[in-house]
């Protein structure tokens, strides 16, 4: 399955109770509560993740290392209503950096520049509903064309049984990706004053926050998208088959992080684990390459005004 954060889809939404105004909507944090007070809030994040080297293979083929580097600039505008429905806009700019030794195959980056655009609608009291499309570009940015256009989508429903338990139903559609279909229910459970129980994708995982401003977790983490090759791409590694074809590369981390609500907006995130499945896909042409497992660190700053 594949599992993009910006596949993919909800890794928090807090109790209905506890947002006034609603946090901006994000790929990797949803948000499902009261659109609370009008007004805008502006949300931008700088993420940077590596992963070292570790053996990557085709089938029994090895084909020497890979080292990942993932960049990720994003800004999200939210327009509160102050009635039942808000509406965001922004802009999400992400690259992966792929070190290679023997792949000759697989590219030397995958990336996107897109535009995502959400709404939030608060149905009533305990049904809320959620969309984001994110029209852009995912390719390997080696030459543009209408082939690099697209835009995934996610959907969704929360139902609030009180004000610490959340049900969800989500999916994220993506017809390039090689699982067009992710997703299905999830939970966000505050079982007690400090933890939470956050069963959803791309990020589930469980949380403690011992006070306002440090919040410690332990999870999964799913990274990735599908992304368009250039028109000349197979020809320039030896195989004309790969020119212009679509692959999917994904990530699926484990491991624990922590973050720092400093003040006045700004807040700073840090995670470490170990990634225990990556892969390269290219199903038009039944082709798949695996790494190793390996370990890996990420870093976020954030500032939210």
């Amino acid at each position: 399955m594949f599992l993009r954060p910006a596949l993919a889809v909800l890794a928090a939404a807090l109790p209905l109770a506890a947002q006034s105004p609603a946090r901006p909507v994000d790929r990797m944090a949803r948000t499902f509560g009261a659109p609370g007070e009008p007004g805008y809030l502006g949300n931008v994040e700088l993420t940077a993740s590596y992963v070292p080297d570790s053996g990557i293979r085709e089938g029994s083929v090895d084909l020497g290392n890979i080292n990942t580097t993932q960049t990720r600039l994003k800004y999200t505008g939210t327009f509160i209503s102050g009635g039942p429905v808000n509406w965001s806009m922004g802009v999400d700019v992400e690259r992966f950096g792929f070190g290679l030794e023997k792949t000759s195959l697989l590219p030397t980056a995958l990336g996107s520049v897109s535009l995502p655009l959400g709404v939030n609608w608060r149905i009533n009291e305990r049904w809320t509903f959620l969309s984001e499309v994110s029209p852009g570009l995912y390719s390997d940015f080696e030459d543009i064309n209408a082939s690099d256009f697209n835009a995934p989508l996610i959907a969704g429903f929360s139902y609030a049984i009180n004000d610490n338990l959340l049900l969800f139903l989500q999916l994220s559609v993506d017809a390039r990706r090689d699982v067009p279909v992710v997703g299905g229910p999830g939970i966000r459970w505050q079982f007690s004053r400090q933890w939470v129980l956050s069963l959803l994708i791309p990020r589930p995982r469980i949380e403690f926050r011992p006070n306002a401003s440090w919040m410690f977790y332990g999870g999964a983490e799913l990274a990735g998208g599908a992304y368009q090759l250039s028109t000349t791409h197979g020809t320039e590694k030896g195989d004309a088959n790969f020119d212009d074809v679509n692959m999917t590369y994904r990530e699926i981390r484990a491991g624990l992080g922590a973050l720092w609500d400093i003040g006045h907006g700004f807040r700073v995130e840090a995670a470490g684990g170990w990634v225990f499945d990556r892969r390269f896909v290219v199903d038009e042409r039944n082709r798949q390459w695996n790494g190793e497992g390996a370990v890996y660190g990420r870093l976020q700053m954030g500032y939210r005004y």
